[in-house]
């Protein structure tokens, strides 16, 4: 390259760095006067500044001032043509005066070039609700829901009540069985007793179950919930429906032979930690038995053990295999049984105190056929010890059944 030429090179590189540096600068200056809430001199700084001419056309169109706002987003198109804000505005021009089939072209084709902007996808979402076009509506909400963790607060409550048409419903099982980030979120706020709908929570979630897409934890928290709400049969027939689809017979009590590991909801057994109580299951042969150790501390009244029945009304024999070590307590602990709701037990073994070996137990009790749609069996304090009591020493439990007795 002969000298010449050699200038010409260098003399090109500080044109373009001059350039460069120009633009850099009025980009900077544009930036800085948008930060400061003065999109006019961010313009006069970057006469082509996307972001500019987006919020200038915002303000025009809040201002009602249509003609500008459409000059101003074409200005956007022109300096950034695949910004899809800019046919967004566009479209929000056509919809002020009153081309509908224009706006809606216009909205469609915001959304794909610009995915993220979130009121094309509301209005998209609202156009396709009110056609009736549930799944498109759900794909541009999927879309804002995906987006904006705080468009949550707002939507969830508008989807719990149109997930009260048993369509939409499906529609929305059908979104969430491809596991969108915001599914959990939803599930809790549907199934929550305060922000829920138990119609709507029932058809998502029966729609999931039917698409095999409904794990435990969410099953689990379906059937509590329908237990909250005193609905006990539908719980239990949620909750039975695994169990019977794969040959197994269920027990008036579940579990009693402690072969499997407790579920800790639904109708299996359930021991919340306990501050001085250590419980577990133990093998034994093919089954299990119950392991209840206590450390001589105080122990606060209150379930130890529960667990949930659907029995009923007529009269039940539950009977046990029981084993004690060293027992010791002011009252012990005892069975019971108590109606759903109530805090007065219908019937209560015998207490557990001292050393004895494996023995048979038995309690007899009556369900009446009002006021007890559902019950629970509870392993607690015996007699006064409701506000608890230092308990010592080692129990176990197995073979635990409750069988109905019927009257000749």
């Amino acid at each position: 390259m002969n000298r010449i030429a050699r200038i010409a090179v260098l003399a090109g590189v500080v044109m373009l760095a001059l350039i460069l540096a120009c633009t850099i600068l009025a980009i900077i200056r544009s930036d800085a006067a948008l930060d400061r809430g003065d999109p006019a001199a961010a313009l006069r700084a970057r006469p082509d500044n996307p972001e500019t001419l987006m919020r200038l056309a915002d303000g025009r169109l809040a201002a009602d001032d249509i003609a500008q706002a459409e000059v101003l987003a074409k200005q956007l198109l022109s300096a950034s043509p695949a910004d899809g804000r800019g046919y967004r505005s566009l479209a929000q021009v056509a919809e002020s005066r009153g081309q509908q089939d224009r706006a809606a072209k216009l909205y469609v084709i915001a959304a794909k070039r610009a995915p993220g902007d979130l009121q094309a996808r509301a209005w998209l979402a609202e156009h396709a609700l009110a056609a009736g076009d549930y799944s498109l509506a759900l794909e541009h909400i999927d879309r804002v829901l995906s987006i904006s963790a705080g468009s949550h607060a707002r939507l969830f409550p508008v989807l719990v009540k149109l997930a009260g048409d048993p369509a939409f419903a499906d529609a929305l099982a059908q979104v969430m069985s491809l596991h969108p980030q915001w599914r959990d979120a939803l599930l809790a706020t549907l199934l929550d007793p305060g922000s829920g709908n138990q119609q709507a929570a029932d058809l998502v979630m029966a729609g999931l179950q039917r698409r095999q897409d409904l794990d435990a934890s969410s099953l689990q928290a379906w059937i509590e919930a329908l237990m909250r709400q005193g609905r006990w049969g539908a719980a239990f027939a949620h909750w039975a429906g695994p169990h019977v689809a794969s040959g197994r017979t269920l027990p008036l009590l579940f579990n009693g032979d402690f072969a499997s590991a407790p579920q800790g909801s639904g109708f299996d057994w359930r021991w919340p930690p306990k501050p001085g109580v250590m419980i577990s299951i133990e093998p034994d042969g093919a089954a299990g038995m119950l392991h209840v150790q206590f450390l001589g501390r105080r122990v606060a009244g209150g379930a130890l053990a529960s667990h949930a029945l659907l029995l009923a009304p007529g009269n039940y024999r539950l009977t046990w295999l029981e084993r004690m070590d060293a027992m010791r307590a002011s009252t012990g602990v005892a069975w019971q049984i108590r109606c759903e709701g109530q805090s007065t037990p219908r019937a209560e073994s015998e207490s557990s105190l001292g050393t004895r070996p494996w023995h048979a137990r038995q309690l007899v009790f009556t369900v009446p056929a009002i006021g007890c749609t559902g019950q629970w069996l509870h392993l607690a304090g015996s007699g006064d010890a409701a506000a608890g009591q230092i308990l010592s020493g080692d129990v176990w439990y197995g073979s635990m059944k409750v069988t109905s007795l019927v009257e000749n």
